[in-house]
């Protein structure tokens, strides 16, 4: 797969701390938002407290959808999308894809039958537990989250212009960023797409070569 390759001052050593991107440009600000946890990448924090809260968010999801709310604009969440974290296998994901009506990636199987699943709005993280480890666990892994961004495509594109960033752009017109100060991960988003992906991985870099690599489809 042919790709062209960008890279900016401060590709190589990863930091000891994992912080936002830069805001002095005001380019990125939508990332760092999709950024901003304890770790630094995802959104930790509100996967973790969802495994805490996890079953009075259901009860709180339940109420909402079965109580009237004269004047309100919002849909109820649906049973098939509750927060989580949730163990699901791959033909619950291909229905929690359709239920929310659009895409959700991952990075394929890993030889694992069942996958974390936590949902934040209709932003989806897919988490990858080693076998035996329970869900709503706080040990970073392989994550891949799925967001609704209109503007992902051109919020990357000036992510990259960011010093210390690594930029390529896949064959498909595909543009992969790991934001500068970011190395744990990686965002993938095409031309006139309203997804933005992230892969998480908590190994400086492997995110970015998993993206780069084409790993990244909707689950099927």
């Amino acid at each position: 797969m042919a790709a062209e390759t960008e890279a900016h001052p401060g590709d190589g050593a990863a930091p000891d701390e994992v912080r936002p991107p830069p805001r002095d440009r005001g380019t990125d600000a939508w990332v760092s938002r999709a950024l901003r946890s304890p770790e630094g990448d995802l959104r930790w924090s509100a996967v973790l407290v969802a495994g805490v809260v996890a079953l009075a968010l259901a009860l709180v999801a339940w109420t909402w959808a079965t109580s009237p709310r004269p004047g309100s604009t919002v849909a109820a969440p649906t049973a098939s999308a509750a927060p989580g974290p949730v163990l699901m296998t791959r033909d619950q994901l291909v229905g929690l894809a359709a239920s929310v009506g659009h895409a959700l990636y991952w990075a394929g199987p890993q030889g694992l039958t069942r996958y974390e699943v936590t949902t934040v709005g209709r932003d989806i993280y897919l988490r990858y537990l080693p076998t035996g480890e329970t869900a709503g666990s706080v040990t970073p892994h392989l994550t891949v989250g799925t967001y609704e961004k209109p503007d992902a495509y051109s919020g990357l594109v000036a992510a990259a212009k960011v010093a210390g960033a690594r930029s390529e752009k896949l064959s498909d017109g595909a543009l992969v960023v790991q934001p500068a100060g970011k190395a744990a991960s990686a965002y993938v988003a095409s031309p006139g797409a309203a997804l933005l992906v992230e892969a998480y991985d908590p190994t400086p870099g492997a995110a970015y070569r998993l993206v780069v690599s084409g790993a990244l489809q909707p689950v099927s």
